[in-house]
């Protein structure tokens, strides 16, 4: 396939196309090479479009619709009209007026429970559908059933779709991830996703909202038009709540370049403007002015200064009224509410990478208020997969929250401002696992990994504090170690984990999620998809000289089954979010084979959760080599094993784990199956 374009048979006005449309050919995805892509945005290109920043090639075609009636236009029925047409279906196929809505059977019921509980990634049967379309009357009493419905209904027949909009027309409300699945699903259905709109509106406060907000912009993107009831939504929201206006306007801002029509996002970004006012507008663009600036900054020390000399360079830049004036006394592009004031030069530096990532300091704009957050901007790198890690992060503190478990994260800061660059805050008070570990000797660096837990006790000099920040230490331990293995996050090493002074720890730098690990002469370096160090074993253990014998290793290795199980409950949702970025660019989410393709762990194995389930205190194997893992054996059956890819061959897969000496802990987990959905838990 050359290239793809779709387009809209009728224009925003309901009018159907006619005479000489052009339209301009993009660069099929990955996986859809040789096929249609349905899912692409819509839309033609005039003379004067502008032109998009996604994948592009260099040809168009002119196509032309034959208009039969010269003096007539045709329109496309309203919803009303569908309504009335499909209450004269019903009356033609039952001989009588549509009577209420028959009680389904237990069966029904059930089935369709099960049905709404399905996973989002694999389509619905072509044989299932239609028993999905006989059961749509008893549809409404299971209300998350409706995208399976929308999904069986045939879309090229009216009297299907038009009874589905009477259905639709009184329809319970929706769940989040309902709602959310509609607007990521393959309808485009202009009322079914005014539906979802509605539900979602209804349902989520402004904070829910702003939980969703990544994909709610992405969803932007399969709108037919400019105008819709889901930029309503967010623009009205946007608009009465700065927060989430903040937010929904640096999402565009991000995705400006990336947008199919780039004339579209400028116009929903210039709606936001004009709602905002004068004095919102300004503080706006000293924000945007000063991350030009730090752009230019970044750029003009990665190409004239060398080595050690960076720092001095951007000191002296810093200096310099052109780039002092931009960076001081404007709200802070992370926190909306967080003026910031003067720089902090002599604490400004450029941190030792690649891509030479500036560190910005501020003081603060009034006197004894603490400094903001410090900031990092990152040139040369797309944030958009570190803000969606961790909006999942904060996602699963509130799922284990609504629990009952105190995991507590500490999902800082990100945000793209571009499609290669972006911001990330700095928590303050800690430090990298690596440097803390680490003791300089006369000829080398050694590891040393009792380091860990005395640096927290130097932190926590009190036996009350040092409690404290022990608890805190084994219960974020417990939560990052499940969420990286659910998440597939790899290139985890003691420069990608941080400890705070409180013993809070958190991971950074997610470069590379959903399995899609980094290989070394073809080797994956991710040996386990669940690792846990001595080190923290010896903090999680209060520096016993057998952790893994002690009552605190017990009780943490039930934390971690708990929490666990608590995302297993909810996997339908975090599928779902993925699956709305799947046309984002991002390269480790996309449409591969015709379908989402990840390792993402959280649906891999209901072994992994009947071992939770019971409480058994071998989940983690204890490996010689001072690092715990979760070792499954004897994966089968299509889709995912564990620590790898999916390959969809059904094939029989073992995973072993190789150890420094014949000593080996752990359990050998067995299933018949290994699906995106795990079964039933």
């Amino acid at each position: 396939m050359v290239g793809w374009g779709n387009i809209n048979l009728f224009d925003f006005r309901g009018r159907l196309v006619h005479g000489r449309v052009c339209v301009r050919l993009q660069a099929p995805p990955k996986g859809c090479e040789d096929r249609l892509y349905p899912l692409g945005h819509t839309g033609y290109s005039s003379s004067g479009s502008t032109s998009s920043g996604v994948d592009e090639v260099d040809t168009m075609i002119e196509v032309e619709f034959e208009k039969r009636f010269s003096d007539k236009t045709v329109l496309f029925p309203d919803t009303g009209q569908m309504e009335d047409y499909a209450r004269y279906i019903i009356k033609l196929d039952k001989g009588q007026a549509p009577s209420p809505t028959p009680t389904p059977s237990p069966l029904t019921t059930a089935s369709l429970a099960e049905m709404a509980q399905r996973d989002p990634l694999t389509p619905v049967a072509a044989g299932v559908r239609e028993g999905v379309w006989r059961a749509r009357q008893g549809c409404r009493g299971v209300p998350d059933s409706l995208p399976c419905l929308v999904e069986a209904v045939r879309w090229a027949s009216r009297d299907q779709v038009s009874q589905l909009y009477l259905l639709m027309k009184e329809w319970p409300p929706l769940s989040p991830e309902a709602s959310l699945e509609l607007l990521a699903g393959p309808s485009a259905d202009p009322a079914v996703r005014c539906l979802a709109v509605r539900h979602l509106d209804r349902a989520l406060s402004d904070d829910a909202l702003l939980q969703y907000m990544l994909q709610l912009v992405q969803s932007l993107k399969h709108e037919h038009y400019l105008h819709s009831p889901l930029l309503c939504l967010l623009l009205r929201r946007g608009l009465c709540n700065a927060r989430l206006g903040h937010i929904f306007f640096w999402h565009l801002k991000a995705e400006s370049e990336l947008w199919p029509r780039r004339e579209h996002i400028l116009a929903m970004m210039e709606a936001y403007c004009r709602g905002l006012g004068a004095a919102g507008v300004v503080g706006l663009a000293r924000q945007v002015t000063a991350v030009a600036t730090m752009a230019r900054l970044a750029h003009s020390v990665r190409e004239k200064a060398e080595g050690a000399k960076k720092t001095e360079y951007l000191k002296g830049k810093l200096e310099q009224t052109e780039y002092s004036h931009s960076l001081q006394h404007l709200p802070s592009p992370l926190h909306p509410a967080i003026t910031l004031g003067r720089l902090r030069v002599s604490e400004c530096r450029v941190i030792d990478s690649a891509r030479c990532p500036l560190l910005l300091a501020w003081h603060s704009s009034g006197d004894g208020t603490p400094h903001p957050p410090a900031v990092i901007f990152k040139y040369g790198d797309d944030l958009r997969q570190d803000m969606l890690c961790l909006q999942i992060l904060t996602l699963m503190a509130r799922l284990w929250a609504q629990g009952g478990l105190e995991l507590p994260l500490v999902p800082y800061r990100c945000q793209a401002t571009t499609r290669d660059q972006g911001l990330i805050e700095v928590v303050e008070g800690a430090a990298t696992v690596y440097s803390i570990q680490r003791v300089s000797t006369l000829g080398a660096i050694q590891v040393d990994s009792s380091r860990l837990y005395k640096w927290i006790r130097e932190k926590n000099r009190t036996a009350s504090k040092l409690d404290q920040a022990v608890d805190n230490f084994s219960k974020s331990c417990a939560a990052y170690c499940v969420a990286t293995f659910v998440l597939g996050i790899g290139d985890r090493h003691p420069s990608n984990i941080m400890v705070s002074r409180d013993g809070m720890i958190f991971h950074i730098d997610f470069g590379h999620i959903l399995g899609n690990f980094k290989k070394k002469f073809g080797i994956p370096r991710e040996r386990v998809p669940f690792v846990l160090t001595s080190d923290f074993l010896l903090v999680i253990a209060k520096g016993a000289e057998n952790p893994k014998d002690s009552q605190e290793f017990q009780r943490f290795q039930q934390l971690c089954g708990k929490a666990y199980l608590a995302l297993r409950h909810h996997y339908r949702l975090l599928a779902v979010l993925f699956c709305q970025l799947v046309n984002t660019g991002m390269p480790e989410v996309q449409v591969r084979g015709g379908g989402v393709f990840w390792s993402v762990c959280v649906t891999v194995t209901a072994a992994v959760a009947d071992v939770c389930r019971a409480g058994s205190h071998h989940w983690l194997g204890i490996a010689s080599g001072g690092s715990v893992y979760m070792k499954v054996m004897s994966v089968e059956g299509p889709g995912v094993h564990a620590g790898g890819k999916g390959d969809g061959e059904g094939e029989r897969r073992t995973l072993f784990v190789k150890q420094r000496n014949t000593q080996q802990f752990g359990i050998q987990l067995k299933t018949t199956t290994a699906t995106l959905t795990g079964g039933t838990p």
